[in-house]
């Protein structure tokens, strides 16, 4: 049995992408899982000065964890402007500080969805 942690990369309240990993869990039997909703994380913008004086947030020392004890992870990320969404580059920015390789050896299934002509492409490139 493997411990499955799964996310939408949105914090938005009406997330597509949140509604995708949920359907997407929602087929899986037979393994630990936990269906993180990203709209209850509030880390503050990334900055070395911050870093530097405060250190991390307990947020992301939660989060990190979470990452840290899962053998997969299930990810849609949503898109803004071809690209993910400045909310998801910054939690990706924290957690590569306070841990380089936290995705190290962990199995990834990656998804996008959006109403958009791309469909989330640009999310995921």
């Amino acid at each position: 049995m493997a411990s499955i942690l799964a996310l939408a990369g949105s914090n938005s309240s009406t997330s597509i992408n949140f509604k995708l990993v949920k359907f997407t869990t929602s087929l899986i039997s037979g393994h630990e899982l936990e269906l993180l909703n990203m709209a209850n994380i509030t880390l503050p913008m990334f900055s070395e000065d911050r870093e530097k004086q405060l250190g991390f947030p307990e947020a992301l020392e939660n989060l990190k964890q979470k990452f840290e004890n899962a053998d997969a992870v299930i990810l849609s990320v949503n898109e803004h402007n071809s690209g993910p969404s400045a909310y998801f580059k910054n939690v990706l920015d924290w957690l590569s500080r306070a841990n380089r390789n936290y995705l190290e050896n962990t199995q990834v299934f990656l998804m996008s969805t959006s109403p958009g002509k791309r469909g989330g492409l640009g999310a995921k490139e």
